[in-house]
């Protein structure tokens, strides 16, 4: 509404969420806001965007692994729910017996994972993923 030609819509998450830190923290407006709203308040507004870096990183991570990971079969091991939602998805920690498809022996790890919330896997489902052979605990579910 009040923009005044400025064009926000082609802004990416990270260039916007690098300019609400510099509003919260830097300059002028950071000295004011810490001097009105107080320094609890700058410190939720900080907890708030490093969680949303946590999911901006998350998801470029799954990403790249989705375009250059190596598929797996996987057999759920364990699963636990970190309270994190990206799109309205759940993020879990998967703890998972991994079969590689080409090559390799079969290993477990743990690695954390955006999930669809209508196919939440289960303990004993057997699931399509990709994983990074350099760090098997970066994986994304398929």
């Amino acid at each position: 509404m009040f923009n005044f030609g400025k064009k926000n819509d082609d802004e990416d998450p990270q260039k916007a969420l690098n300019k609400a830190r510099g509003v919260v923290n830097d300059g002028l407006m950071g000295g004011l806001t810490k001097a009105v709203m107080g320094q609890g308040f700058v410190d939720k507004m900080n907890n708030a965007m490093d969680k949303g870096q946590a999911a901006i990183d998350m998801q470029q991570q799954g990403q790249w692994l989705a375009q250059s990971g190596l598929e797996a079969s996987a057999e759920v091991l364990g699963i636990q729910d970190t309270g994190t939602l990206i799109n309205m998805n759940p993020v879990v920690v998967l703890k998972l017996k991994v079969m590689p498809m080409v090559g390799g022996m079969e290993f477990e790890t743990t690695g954390q994972s955006m999930v669809s919330k209508i196919a939440i896997p289960r303990v004993g489902d057997k699931i399509k993923i990709k994983y990074n052979p350099a760090d098997p605990s970066q994986i994304v579910v398929m």
